[in-house]
């Protein structure tokens, strides 16, 4: 029965070392495909969605490409008149590296390719990005200011199009409304494309999902590497693009029937697009409402556009554990400053809760100790009885009220906490280059010179000298290599990780102390 304890613990460490590496077999890096790397998404008016090589393209009128600059406190974007696309999306709160020089998150490099957001007119097969002229050259928000930015065209269809967009200064939301109007004498068939492309060639992802991502009304879809193509026509709640840390997306708001359509054409390349059918009697005019998000994945900014883009960030098996987690995380962030102390206090927190557990942990490991000549004695008698051996023994500890097992529990029932945090340090952007103090720059990579590591597995190993042994000399010498596995394991993991390990160790070192140093009560 003492093996068990043994072989729970060692189940523990398997868990804990190589949950990673299932993540990364889940979610493999993609394969190339010989496509076209920014094909849009095309379809026929029947509905359904073909690659762009199925549709012929027409050029759009020569007309001068004009650039529109929009500043707001959160992003500097620039909109071109050519189908009234984003060229660049600079977020002013995030940097693309650590280092202090390093040049702000330019998302149109990303998840929001410079032919995103364009307009097209479909009809025929023949499609056409509208020559749009722009209201504005330049626009600049502060406060709580919006200000419009209207692009104007006729499409060589004869169809004359607006597109608005609407800007807020403190939102990555912007409110968008198309109108098209058929002047001529004649009806108008075809369809409204709106895309977003992405290319993540360089992005380290591996383990995670990047891509399409489409949330209906009754699912939420992360579109495989292996599926090259998907489309529907199911209520949208949004569709876009993501990778680990950022988010561009299509929010219908008219609630018209839409196709839209996913593809993935090539490596770490996709494209999205939403199709509204267009069906214009002559002098008729259509208008199209929605909304697009181009920003961080930010898990409080997500859940208050009460959209569930919030959904987009990708906690894993553990979810259920780390929202509620990344939330506690952000509330003692706001208090303190500092994710690294938010850590810290959690880690308190979760101890004090497990500390009558861990009282009769030790309590159960001091007792098992003392029966210990007699379980040897059980041993040696029936030594050839196996089943009589578990039964007396199972006699022994019932005799003593012990509960073989209890020793390793406070391990066992502290796995969903770490990995639920191990998911928040790996894909909560609020994580990202947030640092603690000294060294540790940032808590969501490793340590750089690993003394927290080393550390901790110092601490684990005075922890395990401190604990009751129940078991024989050579797995007792099989546990002592355990601080070892262990700080190997931590050399790569995030530094936030090692510090919640570490502080805990600190802590069950204390309450080992205290609780060996009280004496227990005189029994009756």
């Amino acid at each position: 029965m003492d093996k068990r304890v043994l072989i729970a613990v060692i189940l523990s460490v398997g868990i804990l070392f190589f949950y990673p590496y299932i993540i990364q077999k889940i979610y493999p890096p993609q394969k190339p495909r010989a496509v076209q790397q920014e094909a849009a998404v095309k379809a026929p008016e029947s509905g359904a969605p073909v690659s762009a090589g199925h549709s012929a393209s027409v050029s759009a009128p020569a007309v001068k490409e004009d650039l529109t600059t929009v500043e707001t406190p959160l992003f500097k974007a620039v909109f071109t008149s050519a189908g009234g696309g984003v060229k660049s999306f600079e977020l002013k709160r995030y940097r693309a590296a650590l280092k202090a020089d390093a040049p702000v998150e330019n998302i149109a490099n990303t998840v929001a390719l410079s032919s995103s957001f364009k307009t097209h007119i479909t009809s025929n097969g023949v499609s056409e990005s509208v020559a749009f002229r722009p209201s504005s050259t330049g626009l600049v928000l502060k406060d709580k200011d919006t200000a419009e930015l209207i692009y104007a065209g006729v499409a060589k269809s004869g169809l004359k199009v607006e597109k608005k967009y609407v800007f807020t200064a403190g939102s990555y939301l912007i409110h968008t409304e198309l109108k098209i109007d058929n002047p001529s004498a004649n009806p108008f068939a075809g369809r409204a494309d709106i895309t977003l492309v992405s290319n993540l060639a360089g992005k380290d992802a591996s383990g995670y999902h990047t891509g399409p991502i489409v949330d209906t009304k009754d699912k939420l879809i992360r579109q495989g590497e292996k599926e090259a193509l998907k489309s529907g026509s199911e209520k949208l709640k949004w569709i876009g693009l993501e990778d680990k840390y950022f988010l561009s997306a299509i929010i219908p708001r008219t609630d018209t029937e839409v196709t839209w359509a996913a593809e993935i054409p090539a490596e770490k390349s996709s494209t999205v697009s939403v199709q509204v059918p267009l069906n214009l009697a002559p002098g008729a005019v259509a208008a199209y409402s929605y909304n697009t998000f181009l920003g961080p994945k930010e898990y409080d900014l997500l859940v208050k556009q009460n959209i569930g883009l919030e959904e987009a960030i990708e906690f894993g098996w553990f979810g259920f554990m780390a929202k509620p987690l990344l939330v506690v995380l952000n509330f003692f962030q706001r208090y303190f400053g500092n994710y690294g102390i938010a850590i810290i206090v959690i880690t308190v927190i979760i101890k004090i809760l497990f500390y009558p557990l861990t009282k009769h942990s030790l309590k159960s490991m001091k007792e098992m100790q003392k029966i210990q000549p007699q379980l040897a004695a059980l041993k040696e008698k029936y030594k050839d009885n196996k089943e009589k051996l578990n039964k007396e023994m199972m006699e022994l500890y019932k005799r003593y009220k012990i509960n073989p097992v209890g020793g390793c529990l406070p391990m066992v029932l502290q796995i969903p906490v770490f990995i639920a945090l191990y998911e928040v340090l790996y894909v909560a952007i609020e994580l990202r280059h947030a640092p603690l103090f000294l060294w540790i720059k940032d808590l969501s990579d490793k340590d750089p010179y690993y003394i927290t590591p080393i550390v901790m597995g110092a601490t684990m190993f005075i922890q395990q000298k401190m604990t009751p042994s129940t078991v024989d000399p050579s797995q007792a010498k099989i546990m002592l290599i355990m601080p070892i596995i262990f700080t190997f394991m931590f050399l790569n993991f995030p530094s936030g990780l090692v510090i919640y390990w570490l502080v805990n160790n600190v802590l069950s070192i204390a309450q080992q102390y205290y609780i060996q140093r009280t004496p227990s009560p005189a029994k009756a």
